[in-house]
């Protein structure tokens, strides 16, 4: 896969590696995240509604059967853990494409509430002390931007050990 402009293809392209062609795709999976050659995130925002579309079902069916907390709790399991994971490259896209994973994420809140589709959504969100998605991709980069403006975040221990014997105060290791 190549990364490039979104108007500009590159078609004459070949890369061999021992006489093995490698052929080129617009997206690939890596570590559950679809990436696509234009970084638009199409490909991972689908994924990820049909997954979230699957358990928008699961969350009217059982409502009546556990409490807030059960509720809470399988929605941290089954939909939260979704939308956090790898939100901070993905999150950033414009709010048409995460138009209808707000929506799914909105229904699953309701049916929690067992509040009809009318309902407002804040109210709603403040009463579960649940984020919206929104806000989800903010809490994400607020806490990176807190870990570089800290110093904590990219090296906190030696990778080499040219830097751990300075690490270890000069002593050979």
């Amino acid at each position: 896969m190549l990364i490039g402009p979104r108007r500009k293809r590159f078609h004459d392209f070949t890369v061999k590696i021992d006489d093995n062609t490698i052929s080129q795709t617009n997206s690939t999976k890596y570590l559950e995240v679809y990436i696509d050659d234009k970084l638009t995130w199409s490909d991972h925002i689908t994924n990820l509604k049909k997954t979230i579309s699957r358990n928008v079902g699961i969350f009217y069916r059982i409502r009546q059967c556990l409490n807030e907390t059960a509720l809470k709790s399988l929605y941290f399991s089954i939909v939260y853990s979704h939308l956090q994971y790898a939100v901070g490259a993905w999150g950033g896209v414009g709010k048409t494409s995460l138009r209808w994973l707000n929506i799914l994420h909105n229904k699953i809140i309701r049916a929690m509430t067992c509040s009809s589709f009318r309902s407002k959504l804040d109210p709603l969100c403040k009463y579960l002390n649940l984020l919206e998605v929104d806000d989800i991709y903010t809490l994400e980069i607020g806490k990176i931007m807190h870990k570089i403006h800290s110093g904590n975040q990219w090296r906190s221990q030696p990778r080499n050990l040219r830097e751990c014997q300075n690490y270890l105060g000069g002593k050979n290791v």
